[in-house]
């Protein structure tokens, strides 16, 4: 084994530890009051191993919310055989967000981590959802006389603030429910 597989699978250890620790720090109190030194102690590792992996908080947050939505990306989207509805997509998506509850309910609160996973997620989103016009599953009838680009944005919007809101109710609907919900308000606009 050479030092370069070695470096790999430390740093294949080592991120996911201080990406967790920055999560469960996030679910208990603010982004702002987390500091470098609490994060690093959460992880049970050194400062000097954070600045081989990061740059600052900044820089660990970005990272930890891509990670986050591989995760989501690989949950909800449908791989190359598999035959999958927007419904279907919808509801795998509030059922992610579930299974990460307080999490998301902690990144997506209105003085979440100056709003940088609302940013990535809108993006996610957005692509998300120009695919699903692209791919016709989104069912339009006719030609739309809005750009899918427009319609995309448009729905990225909706399925964010539907998250947020979902996420801070009293678990009145289930994610299945809500994946629903979210589709019969999107084909009610397009």
């Amino acid at each position: 084994m050479n030092g370069n597989q070695r470096l790999d699978r430390r740093v294949q250890r080592t991120r996911p530890l201080l990406q967790g620790a920055l999560f469960d720090l996030v679910i208990e109190r603010s982004y702002e009051c987390i500091t470098i030194a609490d994060i690093t102690e959460r992880a049970n590792l050194g400062r000097t191993t954070f600045y081989l992996h990061y740059r600052d908080k900044q820089d660990l947050l970005q990272e930890s919310i891509k990670a986050l939505l591989y995760d989501l990306q690989i949950d909800v989207e449908p791989d190359t055989q598999e035959t999958c509805t927007y419904s279907m997509v919808s509801i795998r998506i509030f059922q992610h967000v579930a299974r990460r509850h307080q999490l998301y309910q902690a990144m997506l609160k209105e003085a979440g981590p100056t709003r940088t996973i609302e940013d990535v997620m809108r993006t996610y989103f957005t692509d998300l959802c120009q695919r699903f016009l692209q791919e016709g599953w989104l069912n339009l009838e006719g030609p739309p006389s809005i750009s899918s680009e427009i319609i995309a944005v448009h729905a990225a919007g909706s399925l964010l603030g539907l998250l947020s809101w979902w996420l801070n109710q009293e678990a009145t609907f289930s994610a299945e429910d809500m994946g629903m919900i979210y589709c019969q308000l999107m084909a009610k606009e397009i």
